[in-house]
């Protein structure tokens, strides 16, 4: 499977530096000002078309709604600076999976 990831139109954030969709895969990965990059997974479809053509969206603003906060998108990895003073050297985390409706064990009938 292939990753497209798009970069969002440019918008200025003081808190995110950058955002960049993948709407194949509902993947989204956002970068923030201190070095900081977290991938979301099962990102809305409809909002990744949204933040592409519409211009008006603020980039903090749809972050906050469609995946920070969001019901539907899950963090699926982070990479952090070890040392935010310096940012001499990153940590990367994979997170541990939180369970989707594909992995959820359904009784079996006889």
């Amino acid at each position: 499977m292939f990753n497209m990831f798009v970069s969002v139109p440019f918008r200025s954030s003081t808190f995110l530096s950058d955002v960049k969709v993948d709407i194949v895969n509902s993947k989204a990965v956002a970068y923030f000002q201190d070095g900081s990059v977290y991938g979301y997974r099962f990102v809305s479809k409809r909002a990744i078309a949204n933040i592409l053509t519409n211009p008006s969206i603020s980039l903090g603003f749809w972050c906050n709604r469609n995946l920070f906060n969001s019901n539907r998108a899950v963090e699926d990895w982070r990479v952090i600076p070890k040392d935010k003073n310096t940012s001499s050297g990153y940590l990367y985390l994979d997170l541990p999976r939180k369970k989707t409706h594909a992995d959820v064990n359904l009784p079996n009938f006889v």
